[in-house]
């Protein structure tokens, strides 16, 4: 039987992938890309994490869910300042159900967000986020930048499904029609395609992006260069984006690990708010993760913060850097941590990830990762996209429904309905 579904191995979220099915095996897949068909052939690897585990003296133990579950839930109202970390991969129901368990244990809800895209919220707090969808870039757009990311390795299908190769209503010449900016610190893969490849210095960012706003606005510079690049390659691309129909910049983390972080995007937003004083142009993050982007607005929706969400006054309060993850677990702030769909034992630098291992770790995923190795409760949970549905949002904020194809291993819950039943597990010891 063929089936029709979603790729939840980035977000771009395809939705054109197809699954040849035997049973309760797939046989074959087409549309995928790389990370995709990774994702979707570890389905039945001997990688799963199929049983929950505690973690005792004697190692680890076999238990059912609800003694999982229940021990989960005792760690967590016994901690002082418990931090639920991850829902990059989660579904949307698990993020509201996460949200839910944070202020019932009045702890900490933080997303992978917070180290990445999440701050996009912050520097479109201060500036406004000119954005579209992907489908109106693919119809419309003739100018295309990358902005310290490399969709080559990131996102395979990004340029051939939306951006520089496809034919759109307005664009039905494709790569011919469309000029390509890459701006990287490096020749990267995208950069073999680019029609003007512009290496900037490492961490000089700001100070580019501001030069091009003054050229933009008619100014002189004093100097020859700036970040590397010759002011009048400057002058020269800043013309050619005023002179275009419909430009998109995809930013990446390049731009926001660099030297500036956040302030980095703050001012390429408003870059790109003043070129539209000459003609359309928008900008869109480069989100890893199927769901990142889904978190912030999620959270946003729910509590008024984007990410590192602390409800231990008992209404939702965030300051990046004090209720966030990594800078809590810099300062020895967490005992106790939930863990979904994140591996930060293998991703963490080794001395925080020492310190995770210090701590009663609960780790919710599909898969017997770093984390669920040193894990204090491990709870397995279906592969969502494949064996349990919901919602996510592509990195463009358009929402979408994931439906489940395969049934999840014998005794396996959703992601979302792992969180529900630590939540009710709570709510039965509080009361």
């Amino acid at each position: 039987m063929r089936f029709k579904t979603v790729c939840t191995g980035c977000s771009l979220l395809c939705d054109d992938v197809l699954v040849d099915l035997e049973g309760e095996r797939m046989v074959s897949t087409f549309n995928l890309c790389g990370h995709g068909e990774e994702k979707f052939l570890r389905t039945h690897s001997a990688e799963r994490l199929l049983k929950p585990f505690i973690r005792g003296l004697n190692g680890e133990k076999e238990v059912s869910f609800s003694e999982a579950t229940d021990k989960a839930a005792d760690i967590l109202l016994e901690a002082e300042r418990p931090v639920l970390w991850g829902w990059g991969t989660s579904s949307i129901e698990a993020q509201m159900a996460g949200i839910e368990l944070a202020r019932e244990i009045k702890g900490v809800i933080d997303s992978t967000g917070s180290i990445c895209h999440g701050i996009t919220w912050h520097a479109a707090s201060e500036s406004g986020l000119p954005t579209a969808t992907l489908g109106e870039v693919m119809n419309r757009a003739d100018v295309v930048v990358y902005w310290g990311s490399d969709p080559g390795h990131s996102h395979p299908r990004h340029i051939s499904r939306y951006s520089v190769l496809p034919r759109g209503i307005y664009t039905q010449s494709g790569y011919e029609q469309r000029r390509v900016y890459v701006f990287d610190i490096r020749r990267t893969r995208i950069g073999k395609i680019a029609n003007v490849l512009i290496e900037v210095e490492p961490n000089k960012d700001y100070e580019l992006i501001t030069a091009m706003r003054l050229l933009l606005r008619g100014k002189k510079l004093q100097f020859d260069s700036v970040a590397g690049v010759s002011i009048k390659t400057l002058e020269k691309v800043v013309q050619e984006w005023k002179e275009r129909d419909f430009g998109v910049v995809f930013y990446g983390m390049g731009l926001l690990a660099s030297r500036g972080k956040y302030r980095n995007l703050e001012v390429l937003l408003k870059l790109v708010w003043e070129i539209n004083e000459y003609t359309r142009f928008v900008a869109l993050p480069m989100a890893g993760h199927f769901n990142t982007i889904g978190f912030n607005h999620i959270a946003t929706w729910l509590t008024g913060y984007p990410f590192g969400v602390d409800f231990s006054k008992g209404v939702p309060y965030s300051n990046p850097g004090e209720t966030t993850f990594v800078e809590m677990l810099q300062r020895d702030e967490v005992d106790a941590a939930l863990v979904i769909g994140s591996n930060p034992i293998s991703s963490f630098p080794a001395r925080l990830a020492r310190k995770l291992t210090q701590i009663p770790l609960i780790v919710v995923d599909c898969f017997k990762t770093l984390t669920v190795k040193h894990a204090t409760v491990a709870i397995p949970a279906a592969i969502t996209g494949v064996e349990a549905g919901g919602v996510a949002y592509r990195m463009d904020s358009v929402p979408i429904i994931l439906r489940e194809f395969l049934s999840p291993p014998e005794n396996v819950l959703s992601d979302v309905g792992v969180i529900q039943s630590i939540v009710e597990s709570v709510r039965r010891r509080k009361t």
